[in-house]
């Protein structure tokens, strides 16, 4: 690795841990506060995994520890992995309950990314943005006195989120040969608004701007901007249910995939080192606030992966909880210890399949 890369790699891997282990302690805080007001006993609430660095502090019935590993954190109740006598423990808490504090998981998972994505759209607002590198000669960015160096930014009173599935240039595109309202930030860093009609001549351009050189595309950028918190809210609603099913569709493929083409690199899917590069080029390019968007897209995703019926996942013991109740615990309990194990053995493959990907696009990077 050059020295380039371990001065990215010094700061992309702490952020990453960081940020994982914030997510992971919100999720595992779910399970701890259901659990507590549902009065089941909470043995230990940990921060990152064994093996233990010290006991933090203590209660009448549960410790919280502090752990070597920083990849999260976890929270252990009486009678989750073993069958216990204790009338508060796990196992014997109504079944409605059981349910409750493994979903409790997930659901503080998707409120944390509504939570993140509020903040980054009250505050900061990120859309994308296209940069004039030159403007053609009588097009239409000419015409209205738009200059090299000012970023576009919305078309007609639309911004069009990093989220988004549409580009900016895609809604210009449609509208050619309309009146259209420009959005655009000016050399002061100004928002400002011009009305324009887009051109039809593609030899011109319908808006008239190309890059620096003709050997590269529009440089792409991200504009910024602030909203009030009722605005804010709507969009970090709507942000939540985009990432979720922007991840939903990318999962929904892979089962293909692995079938169809196990050698094709899954899109929109990456293992920890995608993660990690990604979070490390994000903040050198466009600092925090769009660390704060990664993060609550990441946690939008570990609340849809949580869910899924597949051991070990949160969803997969639910599944496992309602077998039990179905089909009486006898005739579960003898395949549930395996079909954990074999859930861990897979999840872990897969992970290393994504991870080879990563790998091949160039490890971390930087």
């Amino acid at each position: 690795m050059t020295l380039q890369g371990l001065a990215f790699a010094a700061y992309a891997i702490p952020l990453t841990l960081a940020i994982i282990t914030i997510l992971v302690l919100a999720h595992e805080c779910g399970h701890f506060i259901t659990a507590r007001l549902f009065n089941i006993r909470v043995l230990e609430f940990g921060i990152g995994f064994p093996p233990r660095a010290r006991v933090l502090a203590r209660s009448d019935e549960t410790q919280y520890t502090l752990n070597y590993l920083p990849i999260g954190g976890f929270v252990l109740l009486e009678g989750e992995e073993a069958d216990s006598a204790d009338p508060r423990a796990f196992g014997n808490a109504r079944l409605w309950r059981q349910l409750v504090v493994l979903a409790a998981g997930v659901v503080m998972n998707v409120v944390l990314a509504v939570v993140l994505f509020f903040v980054v759209a009250w505050f900061f607002d990120p859309a994308q943005g296209v940069e004039i590198g030159r403007l053609t000669p009588g097009g239409a960015a000419d015409r209205a006195g738009l200059v090299a160096g000012e970023s576009i930014d919305s078309v007609n009173g639309q911004r069009y989120g990093l989220l988004a599935g549409e580009s900016i240039l895609d809604a210009i595109s449609a509208d050619a040969g309309k009146n259209v309202a420009i959005g655009y930030v000016d050399l002061q860093g100004v928002h400002r608004a011009v009305n324009l009609t887009l051109g039809t001549d593609a030899s011109v351009g319908i808006l008239g701007i190309r890059s620096v050189d003709d050997q590269h595309s529009l440089e792409a950028v991200v504009t910024y901007t602030q909203n009030d918190p009722v605005t804010a809210a709507g969009k970090a609603l709507d942000q939540t249910a985009t990432s979720l099913r922007l991840i939903l569709d990318a999962l929904g493929s892979i089962g293909g995939k692995l079938v169809s083409n196990p050698t094709q690199a899954p899109a929109g899917l990456q293992g920890p080192i995608g993660i990690t590069r990604d979070f490390g080029v994000v903040l050198s390019d466009y600092g925090p606030p769009l660390v704060i968007l990664l993060a609550a897209v990441l946690s939008a995703n570990l609340a849809l992966v949580n869910v899924l019926p597949f051991p070990p996942l949160d969803g997969g013991r639910m599944a496992i909880l309602v077998a039990k109740r179905i089909a009486g615990k006898r005739g579960v309990s003898a395949v549930e210890r395996t079909s954990y194990a074999v859930g861990f053995v897979l999840l872990m493959g897969f992970l290393a399949w994504i991870t080879f990907f990563d790998i091949l696009r160039g490890g971390l990077g930087g």
